[in-house]
């Protein structure tokens, strides 16, 4: 009996070992991803070299560097290739603006780096959400029609929501790998917490100096 015992308490401990081998590939160095949230969104232009190494033809998004899960130079993080439904309920400039919004769905395939995006990426350890509230910034890219579908006219910056969803919900196809090491797998990975691309680095870069 007291075999038995030992047999099935080194087959938890393997269990547990191997479960955690697997959130700590994703999660390495503190990276926050959540499969659903509080967002905030802007746009930008200039996305045919994104972080995580292939571009797409449909609506595409970068995302704060503490959800996409490396920095600058490290190569692609665990959001690479996941999909989100990304929805905007106000103006953070406008106040009394009620719309129309709209939701559109996105694939991450590029980082929005902390250092010189205060204001919106720079979600950290020390300060989970930017200064706007929100724990996850994505930056819609204008050169795919991303923009033009998500932001009402004159108004270029919003607060909302966020779902990741399916890529079978994502309109749009894959290009080829810019470089070696490219990766966007999260397409076919599981929901957070299910591993893609895997982290990169450690979250504690994001620390801003004192």
């Amino acid at each position: 009996m007291a075999r038995i015992l030992q047999f099935l308490q080194l087959v938890a401990v393997a269990t547990v070992a191997s479960c955690l081998t697997t959130a700590d590939k994703r999660a390495t160095g503190g990276y926050v991803q959540n499969p659903s949230g509080t967002a905030s969104f802007t746009h930008y232009s200039g996305c045919n070299q994104p972080a995580c190494g292939i571009a797409g033809s449909g609506f595409t998004a970068a995302v704060s560097q503490l959800a996409f899960g490396s920095a600058p130079g490290l190569g692609p993080g665990d959001a690479c290739g996941r999909c989100f439904a990304v929805t905007a309920t106000q103006d953070p400039y406008s106040p009394a603006f009620n719309g129309p919004f709209h939701t559109i769905i996105v694939k991450v395939t590029d980082l929005c780096p902390l250092q010189g995006n205060q204001e919106w990426c720079g979600q950290s350890q020390s300060n989970a959400n930017n200064q706007h509230g929100a724990p996850v910034h994505f930056d819609i890219c204008e050169d795919t029609g991303g923009a033009n579908a998500f932001f009402p006219s004159g108004h270029g910056a919003l607060l909302g929501s966020y779902t990741e969803v399916s890529c079978s919900q994502w309109s749009g196809s894959d290009g080829g790998a810019l470089w070696n090491g490219a990766c966007i797998a999260g397409e076919k990975a599981g929901n957070w917490p299910s591993t893609g691309c895997g982290n990169k680095g450690r979250s504690r870069s994001l620390l801003l100096p004192k």
